[in-house]
């Protein structure tokens, strides 16, 4: 329904396709698909069902429904009925950030301070009543979506996005990601994740279908690229894993779009999909913030350390020194974006309001554009070492040493010691992995810099988005060495391992 303002609310994209053409296929499960008119019937019922709670708009609730289709048909009802939804896990820490004061669940779920709704099968029991009335449409600039972000610190903040701004994000998706009738999507990201969240709902509001069923453990990319989506949209981490599940015997039938959002692909991750899997592989740059800013293709991404790709038409990016100057192509400064469905502060974090400038924010990045509109990212501001002067983001040091024999997975950091910093690594190692020959490289790479410090570790700690929390690692290898006084750095050149 549109408003005074011209403004449709995303559900009106689903309902009109409904209507346009109903057997088209909405969403597909494990044994069934559903088409838009079932589709908009079901969001219908459990509309009806929050309906009777009588809560009123603006009521902040979160969802815990571990049932996919279900936990979407939720969402989309809470959205119609002008409520501010979350995507809520089990974590006691992720509720108390939160502060639902509903909580709709379809599991034991305690929630202090907040009263439960019970969720089941039984919603999509019964007839829709069509005698569903909306009222007024809430405004377009009433909060929609709670979302939690990591920020530019990696504290966790809380984004709220309007029901504008999530509108304009979908229209951004479905022209960036190719999203048209016809088209099927899946992605394995949770809807506590910004891109778990815009996608399907990107996909719905243009007409596609969203694959919901549910794949096993063992053999998973194999069950999902039999569904044949057209578009997947992963986490580095995500394909990571999925990959290991694709058995060795696997010849690719058809070449998906494959998006992955978070973090570069590890080279070796690169590779290996685009021989085994699709050459249709790509990378994004964005965050929750700002949505989808940069895609690059995977083997430009290679080439070039940093390439995050062109800027899309629904952003803006600048390089700007100190002062907010903006600086011309291939000068490195701080990195600030504008863009279609942009968060404009975070909520109850007066501090971080500085990362919102006059319409702009400020993801924390240190970049270059090129003349050609490609962003080079270089590190994060608060994440450049400097070593006596010489100063070094982590992704140089990693770049160089990506091709270290033996290396599963690893992350540049520094540690300060004797009042200087000093270069880290943290190793997920391999069976013919050797600390000196990484030390060797790294001193090979960048004389006079102090020695190389390795740090062996079973995984490394990232976000949910696969991202490596270097503050934590820092923190956490710190620790470490405070409780063993043997793993003190070695001289240069030697390589220490804590």
């Amino acid at each position: 329904m549109s408003t005074s303002c011209g403004f449709t609310s995303f559900t009106d994209a689903i309902a009109f396709q409904a209507r346009l053409d109903p057997l088209s296929v909405a969403v597909c499960l494990n044994s069934r698909e559903i088409g838009y008119a079932a589709f908009w019937n079901d969001i219908g019922k459990v509309t009806g069902h929050l309906q009777a709670h009588g809560l009123p708009r603006g009521t902040r609730v979160a969802v815990h429904v571990q049932h996919l289709y279900l936990r979407w048909l939720a969402i989309l009802a809470l959205a119609r009925l002008g409520l501010v939804s979350a995507s809520l896990s089990d974590s006691p820490q992720e509720f108390e950030l939160l502060a639902p004061q509903v909580v709709i669940s379809d599991a034991a779920f305690t929630a202090p301070g907040a009263s439960v709704i019970q969720a089941g099968d039984h919603w999509l029991d019964g007839e829709h009543d069509a005698a569903f009335d909306r009222r007024d449409d809430p405004h377009p600039d009433a909060p929609c979506r709670l979302v939690v972000s990591s920020g530019t610190t990696g504290t966790p903040k809380k984004a709220v996005l309007t029901r504008r701004d999530v509108h304009e994000r979908l229209r951004a998706n479905a022209r960036t990601y190719g999203l048209h009738p016809g088209v099927s999507l899946a992605t394995t990201m949770s809807t506590q994740a910004i891109g778990g969240f815009t996608m399907p709902l990107s996909c719905w509001a243009a007409g596609g279908a969203v694959v919901m069923a549910s794949v096993p453990a063992s053999h998973a990319l194999l069950h999902l690229l039999r569904l044949r989506p057209q578009v997947l949209f992963l986490s580095v981490v995500q394909l990571a894993e999925l990959m290991d599940t694709l058995p060795p015997e696997y010849q690719a039938a058809y070449q998906p779009r494959i998006y992955v959002a978070g973090s570069a692909i590890p080279p070796a991750l690169s590779r290996s999909v685009r021989l085994r899997v699709t050459q249709s592989l790509f990378v994004v740059y964005g965050s929750t913030e700002a949505g989808t800013v940069t895609i690059a293709h995977a083997a430009r991404a290679q080439e070039r350390p940093g390439f995050t790709g062109h800027v899309v038409p629904s952003a803006q990016v600048e390089i700007v020194d100190e002062r907010h100057r903006v600086l011309p192509a291939g000068q490195p400064g701080e990195v600030r974006i504008r863009a279609e469905g942009m968060i404009r502060r975070y909520e109850d974090d007066a501090g971080a309001d500085a990362n919102f400038r006059k319409g702009w924010f400020y993801p924390g990045d240190a970049g270059i554009l090129d003349e050609t509109g490609g962003l080079v990212i270089v590190g994060r501001t608060r994440e450049v070492m400097n070593f006596g002067g010489v100063k070094l983001a982590p992704e140089a040091v990693e770049h160089a040493l990506h091709d270290c024999p033996g290396v599963i997975e690893f992350a540049a950091f520094s540690l300060v010691a004797g009042g200087r910093q000093l270069p880290w690594v943290a190793v997920v190692a391999g069976d013919d992995f050797s600390n000196e020959a990484m030390a060797g490289r790294f001193g090979a790479a960048f004389p006079g810099l102090p020695a190389l410090s390795i740090a062996r570790l079973e995984q490394l700690p990232r976000n949910a988005m696969g991202k490596v929390l270097r503050g934590q690692l820092a923190a956490m290898v710190g620790t470490a060495l405070a409780g063993n006084e043997a793993a003190q750095p070695q001289p240069a050149g030697a390589g220490s391992s804590a």
